[in-house]
Order: C-alpha cells, then structure tokens, then sequence
C-alpha cells in the first residue's frame, strides 16, 4: 500500500508539473475525468487496460493511437508510462491528487453551486468573477440545480459552504419557532 502512495505521488507530481496554466490544469483535468468515467462505463476498455495478455508495448502503441491528438502530450506521457509499469489501477487516486497540487500550485479554488433555477451565462460569469475578486484565487465551478432550494444559492468554496437558500432559511425559522 505504502509503494502505491509513493507511485500515485509521483505521477500526480509529474502531472502537476506540466501545468503552468489555468487552461493546461482544465484541459488535464478534463481528460482524466473523461477517462476515469469511460474506464468504468465501458467494460472493453477496462478490460484491456487490465488486461495480462496484451504486451504492455502494444497496448501503449494502441493507447498512443486513440488519444494521441485528444490528449495533452504530457498527460499522455504518464499515461503510458502508468501503462508500461502496469499501475493504471491507480488513475483515480491519481486524479484526486493531481488536482490537489495544481490547485495549490495555481492558486485555484473549487466552486460548486446550487442553485433552484437554471442560472443564464450572464449571472454564471459575473458569480465566477465575484468569486475571484473575493477569494482572490482562479474559480474552477460547477453549476447545478436544485428544485427543492425554492429560491436562493448555496455555495461550496472548497471546504466552505454558504447557504442561502430559502428552503434552509425556512427550516431554521420553523427550528426557532418550536424551540429545537
């Protein structure tokens, strides 16, 4: 277990260090997720990249065909060499770790918001901006909506969450009301 930390240090560090940019950490970030989600989708590919009957050699020149003009160059540097050392087991938590590093490194805060109506793209940019301003980091965020907010936002900033949705300021007020 202890070799598995120091591989998944390793390959998120070298992942982390070919980011400079908010949009190289987005376009990695993008592609290991889109990876994870079809490596547990598609039981062929995770059948493959498991697989010990295939040569390690030819299932990195098959791995190099797919996603050479899809993937960043780097990222598809780690991917192989993940390959070659037979440790893709270890993509998930490789991800999370990358993700980790490079928001530290580029000064990155997660956003998630919820809100009870669908946002337009106007109210979304002008958000993510105040986010910024007031977290003087990059945003990366995510959108999603909750009908059972009834009207207002909640908000997650890394480990910080804001609520100030009406269904919670309703339930605190009935919590005041009969004593709890």
């Amino acid at each position: 277990m202890k070799q598995n930390h120091k591989k998944i240090k390793i390959y998120s560090e070298a992942l982390c260090n070919s980011v400079d940019t908010f949009e190289s950490f987005q376009s990695i970030k993008s592609s290991l997720y889109e990876l994870t989600v079809l490596s547990k989708k598609d039981l062929t590919i995770n059948t493959f990249i498991k697989s010990k009957s295939i040569d390690s050699n030819q299932k990195m020149n098959i791995f190099t065909e797919a996603f050479n003009e899809v993937f960043d160059k780097n990222l598809l540097d780690v991917l192989l060499v993940m390959i070659e050392n037979d440790d893709m087991n270890l993509l998930i938590d490789i991800n999370k770790s990358f993700i980790v590093l490079a928001k530290e490194k580029l000064n990155i805060a997660y956003v998630e918001v919820t809100s009870s109506t669908d946002m337009d793209s106007n109210a979304k940019a002008e958000l993510s901006s105040a986010l910024s301003d007031i977290t003087k980091k990059k945003i990366d965020i995510n959108f999603s909506t909750n009908k059972d907010l009834i009207g207002g936002l909640k908000i997650k900033i890394d480990d910080m969450l804001f609520d100030s949705s009406l269904k919670t300021k309703l339930e605190n007020a009935k919590s005041k009301l009969i004593g709890v």
